[in-house]
């Protein structure tokens, strides 16, 4: 990944597992980091002990990026006050797990925006300054289920499949501009999203779980690569092509017994 060494990334979601790891490899590399997420003492934490161990400079911005307009605070905060943003990734998100009509509205709406509006809109802002500049890196976390309708994941599993549709498209529409976009469609991954949206793993679902340390190597190489999309471990490689291309009352019925 030396192209991205000595550059500056924007991490979001950075206070906990794919985005902490991201910012661990990308430190490694001796690449700059701005940090965002909620949790201001996980940061500060992150940024002081990989800024001594790697020597890189580590900025926190600890915000909610959930909140109506966020992308745009955040968007001043660092390229409006002076501060290039080379390498943009989309990482911070959450899921609700259960029947859609049992789940609150604002359930829904909160995770929609995050999860898509925000993720959007941070492309669009950091995107026009990349274009400027004739250089950037955008890495947008998708999933497997974007792949696929999920039943009982059905608003999280939509919203995916919209940032692989929009990464994609991107990835083409911006390449003229210098600009590599790449989206990440991670399996079952062991981070603290499995404990926050309720799944219980056991049996064959073992097979499919990856750390979240694989999962951002695997990311960042792809991104580094100019990789359009990366999907990380063989049994996902082969899982998420396989059920797209079911015919959709069996892959939704398949999905569904995946996630139960």
């Amino acid at each position: 990944m030396k192209n991205l060494q000595g550059k500056t990334a924007l991490v979001t979601g950075a206070s906990s597992g794919i985005g902490e790891d991201m910012a661990r490899v990308l430190a490694a590399n001796g690449t700059h980091l701005i940090l965002v997420a909620r949790r201001a003492e996980r940061l500060q934490a992150l940024a002081q002990e990989l800024a001594a161990a790697h020597g890189v400079r580590t900025d926190v911005i600890a915000m909610d990026l959930g909140a109506p307009g966020a992308a745009e605070v955040l968007h001043a905060r660092t390229e409006g006050a002076g501060v290039a943003v080379d390498i943009l990734i989309n990482n911070a998100g959450f899921g609700i797990k259960g029947p859609f009509l049992d789940k609150p509205v604002e359930a829904h709406r909160d995770m929609n925006r995050l999860n898509m509006e925000t993720l959007t809109e941070l492309c669009w802002h950091f995107g026009r300054d990349m274009r400027a500049r004739r250089s950037g890196w955008i890495l947008n976390t998708a999933s497997v289920g974007g792949y696929i309708p999920v039943p009982e994941f059905s608003t999280y599993a939509a919203g995916k499949a919209y940032v692989l549709s929009f990464g994609e498209a991107l990835s083409n529409e911006l390449a003229s501009d210098g600009i590599t976009v790449t989206t990440l469609c991670p399996g079952g991954t062991w981070t603290e999203f499995m404990s926050v949206t309720g799944q219980q793993v056991s049996g064959i679902q073992k097979l499919g779980m990856m750390p979240a340390r694989k999962v951002a190597e695997a990311g960042l190489r792809g991104l580094s690569a100019g990789s359009r999309v990366v999907v990380p471990g063989w049994l996902n490689r082969v899982y998420a092509p396989t059920l797209r291309a079911l015919p959709s009352s069996l892959k939704t019925g398949i999905a569904r017994l995946a996630m139960q």
